[in-house]
């Protein structure tokens, strides 16, 4: 068989200067989530007030293994992405798709 060469093809996206509206994060300004019924072996666990920022737990965990796993949860949800622009290293324009 004969051998090819392959050189990927560069995109030329301006990440920097691209338009993005401007978002804030949820843990600021938390999204309007639409839950749904969950399986009995798993719930719900709201990480902000007035019940937002849902997180899903399995329903096996024992009240000491929930209050570390919501602990651990609270300390860290920054790392958590509910919407686009919760993850800050890609721009939503690029992410979003429109028709």
């Amino acid at each position: 068989m004969g051998a090819h060469s392959y050189a990927p093809k560069k995109l030329d996206l301006d990440l920097k200067n691209r338009p993005s509206p401007p978002a804030k994060p949820s843990i600021e300004e938390p999204p309007v989530l639409e839950l749904k019924q969950l399986p009995n072996h798993l719930w719900y666990v709201f990480l902000g007030a007035n019940n937002t920022l849902p997180v899903i737990l399995a329903a096996y965990l024992n009240d000491e293994q929930i209050q570390a796993m919501i602990k651990v949860l609270i300390r860290y949800k920054r790392a958590i992405g509910w919407t686009i622009a919760d993850i800050i290293v890609i721009p939503s324009g690029i992410c979003t798709h429109k028709i």
